[in-house]
């Protein structure tokens, strides 16, 4: 699609609505399908709710309205149906009646967005303490039933009307409110469009949740813009059963598909080993991001599922986040992944050199070079100047993707762009990440990122949880110091005597020590389940942080200080 005329989401609905191309399908536990729209369909069911809630929510105020929706059909006619009445669409967990981390987050929007109304696909979900009092809860199911409306007179649809509000996920803190607007949000998918050769003929297969970015456009809007089918499974089925998901792509004959590191590395521990039955041939797209890539997970997956026809030159790791609709870079199509050992010392240091031998060795994956228009800097993050190659320093971004800058944002060469956190390096074009600003922390003058360190802890032993470490420095006899918290596996609980449990402890303090130079002065190993985390799985360390300095973090064993 060239996008001469398509400046609105709504243009581009109605324009897919004409030509018949796209459905979205929606899949059971079983794999089955069990519902499907088509773009006309969800172009007509999209004018009626718009009128409805037109004629339900007259007068001014707030304009964001949060979509509390499991069932992904029923989302997408509250999104466009939000946009159709003239209000802001914001995607929000679907299930805060029975997910506990889904009711904080859900709570953080409503407080945020202090929202005209709330559409909910659930009698159950609308009844949540975590609703609000102040503003209506509306159940789609009796907006689709009542009696018809006049269309709803909205007025124009210009580019930079905002397309909808997108929460980070709060793995650092609180979530907060990302403005989109229609032109960074087309500019996106025309971008992606060609970055992951998409055409009418792709299949999309997603379990990633809709109010997430990476769900939301990889599953929803760029199978819209490009014109393909986008099949969809919940993701608490495929946590379930990761099984679903390939079996999905194979019955679908998926093109494209797109997940977190997390959702790899699942399948490499849950599907048998027997994937023979799968066909995952034209599978040319798979997108890795929203997390560390890691080399050994798509080493394994793609070993895994050789025999299921996967190539490993399919995936493709990219860089992201919601300031930029969702991708900034990726590889290049029909290229593998390159991956670069390095010297983990000098990492440490800020510095990218080779590595002085296999134990100081430290692999780090290209997330590729900017999409089509977008600049990548690599800046110092305590003085903003441009690095040059071979450090490490804060990733900067600027895009026509990219959410527009506050006020007084931080500029290179007159340029107004964004300081994502992040921390990497560049090798010619290519951007390749080490880990999140604030996840880093400093001891001795050298660097230390949690993530890379969360990933050699649960390396150490099979009886602790892969994704679920948390590495980080808390306040110990009035002094900073070096803390590991691990969940173990429920299996294995029993098995953790004080005696194994030391043991296991002291492999960790080992590992560390020898593998990155880490001195950790606590190792508390911890219940499965009790770290807290985000809707998305990621760590929420600041809550460990604090539940490890008030002493409230239920504990299986703890070496070290703090016992």
């Amino acid at each position: 699609m060239d996008g001469k005329d398509i400046h609105h989401l709504l243009d581009l609905l109605d324009h897919r609505a004409a030509d018949g191309r796209v459905r979205y399908v929606r899949l059971d536990s079983s794999a089955r399908p069990t519902g499907e729209l088509t773009a006309d369909e969800l172009s007509r069911s999209s004018r009626s709710l718009g009128a409805q809630l037109a004629a339900r929510l007259p007068g001014t105020g707030s304009p964001h309205v949060p979509i509390v929706a499991r069932d992904p059909l029923c989302f997408l006619e509250a999104f466009f149906g939000v946009l159709r009445a003239g209000f802001v669409p914001v995607p929000a967990p679907g299930m805060p009646h029975t997910h506990r981390g889904q009711a904080r987050r859900l709570s953080g929007i409503i407080e945020a967005s202090a929202p005209r109304a709330v559409i909910t696909d659930t009698r159950e979900a609308a009844a949540s303490p975590t609703m609000p009092d102040d503003c209506p809860v509306l159940l789609l199911p009796e907006l689709r039933t009542a009696a018809p409306r006049p269309a709803p007179i909205t007025g124009g649809r210009a580019p930079d009307d905002i397309a909808y509000v997108q929460y980070t996920s709060g793995s650092l803190g609180a979530p907060k409110p990302i403005l989109l607007s229609q032109r960074q949000v087309l500019a996106q998918l025309a971008q992606a469009a060609e970055a992951f050769e998409e055409s009418p003929e792709s299949v999309c297969v997603s379990w990633v949740p809709l109010y997430h970015d990476m769900g939301l456009v990889t599953a929803v809007l760029r199978p819209l813009w490009t014109g393909y089918t986008s099949v969809l499974l919940d993701p608490f089925d495929f946590v379930r059963n990761p099984s679903l998901w390939p079996r999905a792509m194979s019955d679908w004959r998926a093109t494209h598909t797109s997940a977190p590191d997390f959702g790899y590395a699942l399948c490499n521990r849950k599907v048998p080993d027997e994937t023979g039955e799968y066909d995952l041939t034209r599978l040319r797209v798979a997108r890795s991001a929203g997390e560390p890539v890691r080399p050994t997970t798509m080493r394994v997956f793609a070993g895994k599922f050789r025999q299921a026809g996967f190539d490993h030159a399919a995936f493709k790791p990219s860089y992201g986040l919601a300031e930029a609709t969702l991708t900034v870079t990726t590889c290049p199509a029909g290229q593998p992944p390159r991956i670069r050992p390095l010297s983990a010392a000098a990492l440490r240091k800020g510095r990218v050199e080779a590595p002085a031998g296999p134990a100081d060795e430290q692999e780090v994956v290209s997330c590729g070079p900017p999409l089509r228009d977008t600049r990548v800097e690599i800046l110092d993050p305590d003085t903003g100047a441009v690095l040059g190659p071979d450090l490490v320093g804060e990733v900067w971004i600027s895009g026509p993707q990219v959410a527009t800058p506050p006020h007084g944002a931080y500029r290179v060469d007159g340029t107004p762009g964004h300081r994502t956190g992040d921390m990497g390096f560049r090798d010619g074009a290519e951007l390749f990440l080490i880990g999140r600003a604030k996840e880093r922390f400093q001891l001795a003058g050298e660097n230390f990122y949690s993530v890379e360190l969360e990933a050699a802890v649960a390396a150490t032993d099979h009886r602790i949880r892969p994704g679920r470490t948390a590495v980080f420095v808390a306040q110990l006899s009035g002094a900073p110091a070096p803390v590991v918290l691990a969940e173990c596996r429920a299996e294995h609980e029993a098995e953790l005597d004080d005696e194994t449990a030391r043991s296991l402890a002291r492999a960790v303090v080992s590992a560390l020590g020898r593998g990155a130079g880490l001195p950790v002065s606590a190792v508390w190993l911890v219940p499965s389940g009790a770290l807290p985390v985000t809707t998305s799985g990621k760590i929420q360390r600041g809550r460990c942080r604090d539940a490890f300095e008030e002493n409230t973090m239920p504990t299986i064993h703890r070496y070290g200080q703090g016992q």
